[in-house]
């Protein structure tokens, strides 16, 4: 645990001082900005984009500003678990591991049915065994099976998926270990608990800086020769996620600071977002209560070569929709996806859960027992009528579900061709789980070209202006899918690319 983890992040905090700042652009005269020596590279967001362009561009001797909305670096990688893909990498050559960035690209493409964005995906796979082998080189210990093809999504055609033993910490300490000679030096400085409020432009458009507002309530302004957003997505902001994806973000397990910052600083100056169409839940949540969005208390996502479901899935007219025991976490989202309110049901007997392994997350049977009355997306009755009201299914839907179901487990002929049916729905008392899509990571982002210049809706660059990392959004590295590792390796990359070569410092 790095020493940054041990520092508390407070989401009021951070929204007291958003809803008290407005986020926009102000024009900047050449006088004006003539009053402060420009820095060379200024980076909003201190997190797994930000770090590495703030390490590489300080490395080259540039002056580098981050300022960072938390009180503390690390964004997201306090909650990621840091999981990365890359080929061609050295760990994968001492494993005698035979791998190609092409290959890379061809499976990403593959995955995500052709709708990722093929730049953006060519510059990040064809870029990424450097940034993994740079992690490697300063200190990163991944598992001792790793890489491998991949967990429970869709796997790689070849083994080139690995993470840290400590998740996105063990990023985190890496990036610690080399800022701290570069704060040291003053070559780089990082401004923790402060909100960039507005980009600067000058008369004719570009970005010269960016204004800010500090711990104190104070305002300042800072000018610098290029701008990188870096701040993240908003997994965290309801409105936002509705409005960009059409969807209820009914989970409250994001990082707080994700809020949307770059992307309305972005769109203020006349950058535009993309990719919201890409939207894609994951399945099985477990709210604490019907607010949106809700803590999550715990999931259902069986995995069925290992654990393979032994209830149903139904939706609000109790039909299933599902083949639950397919081998395929993409099928499962997809199947969500169409869902009314993206939600459904589990639905089994006392048998079930007498005999079953544990699938409610890793509750006992006596902890989903005791859920009943404790939640709300608990249900139990005597008949499958009854628990289908207590649900808010339709009783005539669940009950004729169950009668087929039930005939196909007996006759071992499932009419959606499910093979494993250990036993029928039939002993009372019944119960019922709702369970509602949720996320982890947001789809549409702010639209760069391939050299990462924030672009406007004609496709021309805004000068002065880059992104990187979640805020140019998911749907762009893995299209309306989840690729491995195509979240945090890219946002490392790109942010290494832009501090190493792509980013200019001339005067």
């Amino acid at each position: 645990m790095t020493k940054a983890a041990n520092r508390p992040i407070s989401k009021r905090a951070f929204l007291g001082a958003a809803a008290a700042g407005a986020v926009g652009a102000a024009v900047i005269t050449k006088a004006s900005a003539q009053t402060q020596t420009p820095w060379d590279l200024i980076v909003v967001g201190a997190g797994t984009a930000g770090l590495p362009a703030a390490i590489f561009a300080g490395q080259r001797g540039a002056r580098v500003l981050v300022i960072e909305a938390a009180g503390q670096i690390g964004g997201t990688l306090f909650l990621s678990s840091g999981q990365m893909s890359a080929a061609g990498t050295k760990l994968q050559k001492s494993k005698n591991i035979a791998d190609t960035p092409q290959s890379h690209f061809d499976d990403v493409m593959k995955i995500s049915k052709g709708t990722a964005n093929p730049d953006i995906v060519r510059l990040a796979v064809f870029n990424a065994a450097d940034s993994f082998d740079w992690l490697m080189d300063n200190g990163l210990k991944v598992y001792p099976e790793h890489p491998v093809t991949g967990t429970t999504h869709e796997p790689y055609s070849a083994a080139r998926y690995a993470w840290g033993t400590e998740g996105g910490l063990s990023l985190l300490t890496i990036f610690e270990k080399l800022l701290k000679p570069l704060t040291d030096k003053g070559t780089v400085k990082v401004l923790t608990m402060t909100e960039a409020t507005e980009l600067l432009k000058d008369t004719k458009g570009a970005v010269i800086g960016v204004a800010v507002k500090n711990e104190d309530g104070s305002t300042s302004r800072h000018m610098g020769r290029n701008v990188l957003l870096t701040s993240g997505g908003y997994a965290s902001n309801s409105e936002m996620f509705a409005e960009l994806e059409g969807a209820k973000d009914y989970s409250d397990v994001s990082y707080p600071y994700s809020q949307g910052a770059g992307i309305k600083l972005g769109t203020a100056v006349g950058g535009y977002v993309r990719g919201g169409e890409h939207h894609m839940p994951l399945f099985g949540g477990v709210m604490r209560d019907t607010g949106i969005p809700s803590p999550m208390i715990v999931t259902v996502r069986p995995w069925p070569p290992t654990n393979p479901p032994w209830g149903i899935y139904v939706n609000n007219s109790g039909k299933r929709f599902l083949r639950e025991d397919i081998a395929s976490h993409d099928a499962h989202e997809e199947a969500l996806l169409k869902q009314p309110e993206e939600r459904c049901w589990v639905v089994f007997d006392s048998e079930i859960l007498d005999k079953a392994p544990p699938f409610i997350g890793r509750w006992t049977k006596e902890e989903v027992a005791d859920a009943v009355g404790n939640y709300d997306a608990f249900a139990r009755a005597d008949s499958i009528e009854a628990l289908a009201k207590a649900a808010g299914v339709d009783p005539a839907g669940l009950k004729a579900t169950v009668a087929a179901y039930n005939k196909g487990q007996a006759t071992k002929k499932d009419e959606l061709g499910r093979e494993h049916m250990p036993l029928p729905i039939a002993k009372a008392p019944f119960y019922a789980v709702r369970l509602q899509s949720w996320l982890l990571a947001t789809y549409a982002g702010l639209a760069v070209d391939p050299q990462l210049r924030v672009i406007k809706q004609d496709g021309t660059p805004i000068p002065g202006l880059y992104a990187a990392g979640e805020l140019l959004g998911a749907g762009q590295f893995m299209g309306r899918s989840y690729c491995g590792g195509m979240l945090v390796t890219p946002a490392i990359t790109f942010g290494r690319l832009l501090g190493q070569r792509m980013l200019k410092f001339d005067t």
